[in-house]
């Protein structure tokens, strides 16, 4: 698979409107039909207008999802637009194979995940799963977060150690809160994935360690959290920028993520002599 980053530049806008006509060009351009879902604002909500691909059928399949907002004032190259000619790439790929899964290209996660909860409010199907996708396009180990869900049948797949060495990931206890909080209120399990480098996965273990309480996050927490290199490219970092996007970063999430969304069902495992 080659130049996933082809469309990185078109999609890595600050201005919202010029982002979302970007996206919109895309998905057209790829011949990916898609249905506008939207809101507007009022007391309970803030507007927001997602994008979403749904397969033909009625059995439950994996949602890939992904912020296509940015942070006011960036252009959100990794935060999140990487992740976005992704799930392009990958949506065109399991097509042509006849995988089903279904895709959200979700708003206003930068304002307090407007485009997710319209998502989840208004919806009437069941996933298999949910994987959402967030910081994707910079470091050289993948980090997934399971949230204890590592052996339900839906994400084993994903979980595999076997295969998480194979595209040099690993099972983390933490990530910075994204859109996925918005989909664990229901019985199917969440992945949260990104990718960084390995190093930073170290702190991602002792932040988990730190827990919440109730006071809040520690002051420990927050200088471990400073310390990642990671966060310079989310958020309007100064490498949230075209420029350091690695597109080798780029290809381990979509090699992993079709790996394991094409990988034959484990065997059932069964009981007695026969």
């Amino acid at each position: 698979m080659a130049f996933l980053d082809e469309h990185l530049t078109e999609l890595a806008q600050s201005d919202p409107a010029a982002r979302r006509q970007a996206l919109e060009h895309l998905l057209t351009a790829e011949g990916l039909a898609f249905t506008v879902q939207e809101c507007e604002a009022d007391e309970k909500r803030k507007a927001a207008r997602n994008y979403l691909l749904t397969p033909a059928g009625d059995a439950p399949c994996p949602l890939l999802c992904a912020h296509y907002d940015a942070h006011a004032g960036s252009v959100g190259a990794n935060d999140n637009a990487a992740a976005l000619c992704i799930l392009v790439a990958l949506a065109k790929t399991l097509r042509s194979r006849g995988v089903r899964a279904a895709f959200a290209f979700l708003d206003g996660e930068e304002c307090g995940h407007s485009g997710a909860k319209l998502y989840e409010a208004e919806r009437t199907v069941e996933h298999s799963l949910v994987i959402n996708l967030d910081m994707c396009g910079y470091g050289d180990t993948l980090a997934v977060y399971a949230r204890g869900s590592e052996k339900r049948p839906a994400a084993r797949p994903f979980c595999d150690k076997a295969r998480l060495a194979a595209h040099n990931g690993r099972l983390v206890k933490y990530l910075p809160e994204g859109d996925d909080v918005c989909f664990s209120t229901r019985r199917q399990p969440v992945l949260s994935l990104a990718v960084m480098p390995r190093w930073d996965t170290k702190y991602l273990d002792a932040m988990a360690a730190q827990g919440s309480g109730l006071l809040g996050r520690t002051p420990e927490f927050k200088l471990m959290m400073g310390q990642m290199e990671v966060i310079s490219t989310m958020h309007g970092g100064f490498r949230d920028a075209v420029k350091w996007v690695q597109p080798e970063a780029m290809q381990q999430v979509y090699d992993y993520l079709l790996d394991a969304l094409t990988s034959p069902p484990a065997p059932t495992k069964r009981f007695g002599l026969f």
